[in-house]
């Protein structure tokens, strides 16, 4: 038996049986090791420490707590005042500010659970109170937290780039367009569906009400822009750009909207704390079980296998995208771009596939993953918001899926979607 097959072998008993994913990676990690019997089980510890060590990731625990900071500081409701102006007079009125508000959510926090959380139990219980039924409202609301993980910043992003060696300004200005045309798509669906159902709109178009709230909304949006101009003009890093969000949002908060107190501090830091400490464990095992894959020559091996069974770049990144859709159905986003991208990557440039589109594609594909059995985070959280179970929220999220799908096909079919603004600045 190959090392190569207790690594794997162990590490799927493991899923099945529930072992959370950072356990089973690192499980598995010193289960081949054990197998090999000549490389002390030490390195597993070590190879877990390494694998947290780098300044880049500093940046996961300060969007975390930016996102967390948005929540209690008053962003939140100011960002759904200003999305309602926006596009509150279409049919469905609510549906649609959930889904632009989470475009806008997604600008700062970085991730999907933190906007389900944030933006769910804002307009969840308001959707309802106009007469939306709770498996819709949660369905809209899980579908576009998605959105989060594509519109920079991004963590699956920073995690691709980190593993890759790819320029994360590059990959955070590609998921622009991708983020953009996600929110479009299910704004389409959203009011399809709402026509169909006589869901009305939640306010009329005013401009003078736009700038109204837009004032006060504007002063949030400003956050991704100080994020991404400052990445790409290369003032300050990604990390320096997460703490930068972070200090941004505790002004907003304290001084502009005066919604957040001194005592809320502890709160979300813990909060925060939980969220980061979750991703870094996922982290760290990943690294370990990175390290064992590469000494048995897996990424090497299978890239030269793929290469040769989907010669067509084209049939090649589908194959991607189905082991991806797979793969985020019971992995998290996070630890999916951990456990594969090492394997993939030098498939990718041995195909001549541009690295950046590939990235951006395979996060707007994990997030399918968010929204689908058995993980779902994204739907558990919004169950526990409604009080509904995952089964009776699942057919409300078929369209939004099917859209999400579309989407994935036509960035691959449509590259500059993801090139054109990089290259834009680049040029």
């Amino acid at each position: 038996m190959s090392i190569t097959l207790v690594l794997f072998g162990t590490l799927i008993i493991l899923l099945l049986l529930k072992v959370p994913v950072s356990f089973a990676l690192a499980l598995s990690s010193a289960a081949a090791l054990l197998w090999e019997g000549y490389t002390p089980l030490m390195q597993v510890i070590q190879r877990m420490y390494a694998g947290a060590n780098s300044w880049l990731l500093l940046a996961i625990p300060f969007f975390m707590l930016a996102g967390q900071i948005m929540e209690k500081g008053g962003v939140t409701k100011r960002l759904v005042a200003f999305a309602d102006a926006l596009v509150g007079f279409l049919p469905g009125g609510l549906s649609a500010v959930n889904i632009v508000v989470s475009m806008f959510f997604g600008g700062v926090s970085g991730s999907a659970v933190a906007d389900t959380s944030a933006v769910g139990s804002l307009l969840i219980p308001a959707m309802t109170e106009q007469g939306y039924s709770k498996s819709y409202s949660a369905a809209v609301t899980a579908s576009s937290s998605p959105i989060g993980i594509i519109i920079p910043p991004s963590i699956p992003m920073i995690l691709y780039g980190f593993v890759a060696g790819l320029s994360i300004a590059e990959l955070f200005l590609a998921g622009i367009g991708a983020g953009l045309l996600v929110g479009f798509a299910e704004l389409v669906v959203s009011t399809i569906i709402s026509v169909k159902r006589g869901y009305r709109s939640s306010s009329k178009f005013s401009l003078k009400r736009v700038f109204s709230t837009g004032y006060e909304g504007i002063l949030a949006l400003f956050a991704p822009l100080i994020i991404i101009g400052g990445i790409i003009t290369g003032w300050f890093t990604p990390t320096e750009a997460a703490a930068i969000a972070v200090v941004y949002t505790l002004l907003l908060g304290f001084f502009v909207y005066k919604d957040l107190k001194i005592k809320d501090i502890p709160e979300i830091v813990v909060k925060a704390m939980t969220s980061t400490a979750t991703v870094m464990l996922v982290i760290s095992a990943a690294g370990a079980f990175a390290w064992v894959l590469s000494a048995a020559q897996v990424p090497q091996n299978v890239a030269e296998s793929m290469v040769a069974t989907f010669s067509h770049p084209t049939t090649f990144l589908f194959a991607l995208i189905v082991l991806f859709l797979i793969l985020g159905t019971f992995l998290d986003a996070n630890a999916a771009m951990l456990l594969v991208v090492p394997v993939v990557a030098p498939a990718v440039v041995m195909m001549g596939l541009d690295p950046v589109q590939v990235g951006v594609i395979l996060t707007v594909t994990l997030g399918v993953g968010l929204v689908t059995p058995p993980v779902g985070l994204c739907v558990f959280i919004a169950s526990s918001i409604t009080g509904l179970t995952f089964e009776e929220i699942i057919p409300e999220l078929i369209p939004f899926v099917i859209a999400l799908l579309i989407c994935i096909v036509i960035l691959v079919f449509v590259p500059g979607i993801t090139t054109y603004i990089p290259s834009l600045l680049a040029g």
